[in-house]
């Protein structure tokens, strides 16, 4: 006997469906990535703000320019860090987008095929029906014919 029409489609299905959880398994890990780099700019912008702050109560109490120097430089090497920071986010949402997007198109040829899956189903069980309906039918008009006879 064949395969039923929704038996064919199954394998097609696994596949979609292994191709939409791949996407997913892309967009978890990119996703994470970028919630850790958002952290770590956190970080870099609170230690700026505490360093900025710390210095600034230094340069009240009063500095020597080494130590100013030697302060400026690090506050100079923070904003730089920390915009090199930004721009690596940028990188990664714009990253985060596109694998959400591939993930949004195999998520649709899975859901699709499901409904496939699904219609064709539903006709197989209506085809199904009719035909144990119809042998109910003959086997009721059959000992009918048998009594009647």
């Amino acid at each position: 006997m064949s395969l039923k029409r929704s038996d064919r489609f199954k394998p097609i299905h696994n596949l979609a469906q292994k191709n939409e959880d791949m996407a997913a398994q892309t967009l978890g890990k990119i996703q994470r990535e970028l919630s850790e780099h958002h952290l770590k700019l956190s970080e870099l912008m609170k230690y700026y703000q505490d360093y900025t702050t710390r210095f600034n109560e230094k340069a009240e109490q009063g500095m020597s320019i080494t130590q100013v120097q030697s302060y400026q430089k690090f506050i100079s090497q923070l904003e730089v860090a920390i915009e090199e920071q930004k721009k690596y986010i940028s990188r990664v949402s714009e990253a985060c987008d596109s694998s959400r997007a591939e993930w949004t198109v195999e998520r649709q040829k899975t859901q699709v095929l499901e409904k496939v899956i699904t219609r064709y189903k539903k006709q197989e069980q209506q085809v199904s029906n009719r035909q144990e309906q119809r042998l109910s039918d003959e086997q009721v008009a059959n000992r009918l014919w048998h009594k009647n006879k």
